[in-house]
């Protein structure tokens, strides 16, 4: 006769035995989510193409300037900072040289792309009441339209500052190299903000207006008219926190002195300049920011018919 002893065998608790489950179908639930959501946004890619055209013929059709107006606004934010910086040089008897104009011109050129994306694409959803409530498509090509005609305005702004920079003695480099890196990581990471500002100005009107504060002072916080390592060790990290500043002072830093972001850079008081992991960190700023608000964006997008 074979007997069986009683022994206790010690159970997981219901928060151990789920917690693995829950999470992992959080995952996959988040996966098809951003699966779903890129595919028809492929799927709508000539509707797209059609708001981004519409947008920009809207833009410079009745502009009285025309294409100049890409240009006008970082020439305005060019011209500020040269004004501050003469300012603060002839406060502290160092006089700003080509090389630091030229860096004000440069970073300049992200800025703008930045803010004017977010202005526009902002208000996209909110200022397209008839076609959300009457017809679907994917809510996220509105704002990513914005984005893509503010590419435009970059694109000529690009030029004009192109054909200033050899009057600053600057002139092609391998460092030139790294701009299309640094452009794609703005870009991604100007998409991933203003689909999270434009979903937000759905569900509370009052979202506008915070954002145009963060673009109207929010330059200065950022590298435009200054350089991060002006705030000494500590501070010049704290500036660097800001997820704009590494792809802003990385693009001076490759464009004006031909620096390669592949290497720190350390000026002769010891002080950091620059470290690839700078860089690093804004492209996980961009990359997971993305996905954040491209899976956030598609479960909410079917709520706005009852909020525009």
């Amino acid at each position: 006769m074979v007997t069986r002893e009683n022994t206790m065998v010690p159970l997981a608790s219901p928060d151990a035995q789920a917690s693995p489950d829950v999470e992992g179908e959080v995952r996959r639930k988040i996966s098809a989510d951003l699966t779903e959501h890129f595919r028809d946004l492929w799927a709508y890619r000539e509707l797209l193409l059609q708001f981004t055209r519409r947008d920009i013929s809207v833009r410079y059709k009745q502009a009285a300037i025309g294409v100049a107006w890409a240009v006008l606004t970082p020439l305005v934010v060019v011209l500020s900072g040269w004004v501050l910086r003469l300012a603060f040089g002839r406060i502290s008897g160092e006089m700003p040289n080509d090389q630091m104009m030229a860096g004000v011109a440069v970073k300049s050129l992200g800025w703008a792309f930045f803010v004017g994306a977010m202005g526009f694409g902002t208000a996209s959803i909110t200022g397209h009441l008839a076609l959300i409530t009457k017809t679907y498509f994917p809510r996220a090509i509105l704002p990513i339209a914005s984005v893509l005609t503010q590419l435009v305005d970059a694109a000529i702004a690009i030029v004009a500052v192109a054909i200033a920079l050899p009057f600053f003695g600057v002139g092609f480099s391998l460092g030139f190299l790294w701009i299309a890196p640094i452009a794609v990581l703005l870009l991604l990471f100007t998409t991933a903000v203003t689909l999270a500002a434009s979903c937000a100005n759905v569900f509370f009107r009052d979202a506008r207006h915070l954002v145009q504060i963060v673009l109207t002072f929010g330059i200065f916080f950022t590298p435009v008219f200054f350089d991060a390592s002006a705030f000494g060790h500590t501070g010049s990290r704290i500036a660097m926190l800001n997820p704009l500043a590494p792809l802003l002072e990385g693009l001076r830093l490759a464009v004006v002195q031909g620096h390669n972001l592949a290497r720190p850079l350390v000026d002769d008081t010891g002080l950091l300049i620059w470290t690839p992991l700078y860089l690093v960190y804004s492209a996980v700023w961009a990359f997971v920011g993305l996905l954040v608000t491209m899976a956030y964006f598609h479960r909410a997008e079917f709520d706005f018919a009852e909020y525009v």
